[in-house]
């Protein structure tokens, strides 16, 4: 009997690390789709160490076995300033332009937003957002445009509280299908487009790239995060 419970328990348990294999999760910006991206995604992280404002990190045992490794990505931490699709080598993410990036959509927590807890009569959401996905509704409290977001989550950054009134979620994320067939070197038309800004010298990037994972893994160790 013992040995059977056991048994029972084990397949009971491998049966449900199988089903987390095949979980979707939040992924970057022009990723793929998801079995396609697990299995074109090398787990080179190069994604994840170009990542200037750490928005992506490593998938661990508890994301599936199918994902570990893969990059996960923070919709809120996201700036898309798209390093993460002109590094990857492969096609699990596509170099595709940002304006055909979507990587979530932004909702507004009404408890904690001045203008729905009548506060404040603040409008910086509204004002802000550059494809005006946000309206305000009988001119005081702000309402998300659900096909108008892409996620980009400027409006995050702007929202004045704290905690943040706004947050992005992965709801509605864009995934790319692969553009053709052939070898990879083939399978990557590259429309990114050009840096917005110009990247910092190599050095002065590595250097700045140490201290910032430096400064996260103490954080990481003195439990802070």
């Amino acid at each position: 009997m013992r040995w059977a419970a056991e048994t029972a328990a084990f397949s009971g348990a491998f049966f449900s690390f199988r089903l987390v294999q095949a979980r979707e999760l939040p992924r970057p910006p022009g990723a793929v789709e998801e079995d396609t991206f697990r299995q074109f995604c090398i787990r080179c992280n190069r994604c994840i160490d170009v990542c200037e404002p750490m928005a992506l990190k490593p998938a661990g045992f508890l994301d599936g076995w199918a994902n570990v490794g893969t990059p996960i990505l923070n919709p809120n931490k996201c700036v898309l300033c798209m390093d993460c699709i002109r590094t990857c080598p492969t096609g699990a993410l596509q170099k595709v332009p940002k304006s055909e990036v979507d990587i979530g959509t932004a909702i507004i927590h009404k408890k904690v937003c001045w203008a729905w807890l009548r506060t404040k009569r603040c409008r910086v959401c509204f004002e802000d957002c550059p494809l005006k996905a946000v309206e305000m509704e009988r001119d005081r409290f702000p309402v998300i445009i659900d096909d108008k977001c892409n996620g980009c989550a400027i409006c995050v950054r702007r929202c004045p509280t704290d905690p943040k009134a706004i947050e992005i979620v992965y709801r509605g994320a864009k995934r790319h299908p692969m553009e053709a067939k052939g070898p990879i070197i083939e399978r990557l038309p590259n429309r990114v487009g050009p840096y917005e800004t110009p990247p910092l010298p190599y050095g002065k990037w590595f250097t700045n790239r140490l201290q910032t994972l430096a400064e996260w893994y103490i954080r990481k160790i003195g439990g802070k995060t």
